[in-house]
């Protein structure tokens, strides 16, 4: 497939931050046939000034987060660090984070700060009807001091790899109905 790929309307995601899937063949939002890229998958981003994402861990795929414009404060916590510890990621610079790992986009500008997701393997999203029925990501209520007093593990239950296996046969089943023969 030789064509263009632009940056849509971006979306509010369930980590709080504003997410534009523009080559993501695995997120039934972004457009592509189901199976294009598998390999990885590329978003777009903003964080607001003055605001911050959830706390979240994606369990089965590696991110690399590159700042377009503005300063983005990283904090998180790989399976093998202690404690969690902060970056501060300035305009064409990345931060990469491990599959498994807490992390917490921060904006503490008065400009907004644009980012590229770039995730491997492709990041799974899932939408039906406006409801999310798999997400890469577990988005936490919890705060860093609940996640330390629990000795880092989330409240709710993290996605399988079998939920993970069930979307994308969702995810392909929808895609072929909608292609012609």
């Amino acid at each position: 497939m030789n064509r263009l790929f632009r940056i849509g309307a971006p979306h509010v995601v369930p980590d709080g931050t504003q997410v534009a899937p523009f080559l993501n063949a695995s997120d039934n939002t972004s457009g592509l046939p189901f199976g294009l890229l598998d390999g990885f998958s590329l978003a777009a981003g903003t964080i607001p000034a003055h605001s911050q994402s959830k706390i979240h861990l994606m369990p089965f795929v590696v991110q690399v987060t590159f700042v377009r414009r503005g300063t983005l404060h990283v904090r998180m916590k790989a399976q093998a660090d202690t404690a969690p510890h902060a970056l501060v990621v300035g305009a064409d610079e990345a931060v990469l984070t491990e599959a498994g790992a807490f992390v917490q986009l921060s904006n503490d500008t008065d400009a907004p700060c644009e980012l590229l997701y770039i995730v491997s393997p492709a990041y799974v999203f899932e939408q039906c009807d406006g409801e999310i029925r798999y997400d890469d990501s577990l988005v936490l209520d919890e705060n860093w001091d609940d996640l330390a007093s629990n000795h880092w593990r989330a409240r709710h239950a993290m996605p399988t790899l079998e939920q993970r296996r069930q979307a994308l046969l969702r995810l392909a089943a929808a895609d072929a109905a909608l292609r012609p023969l």
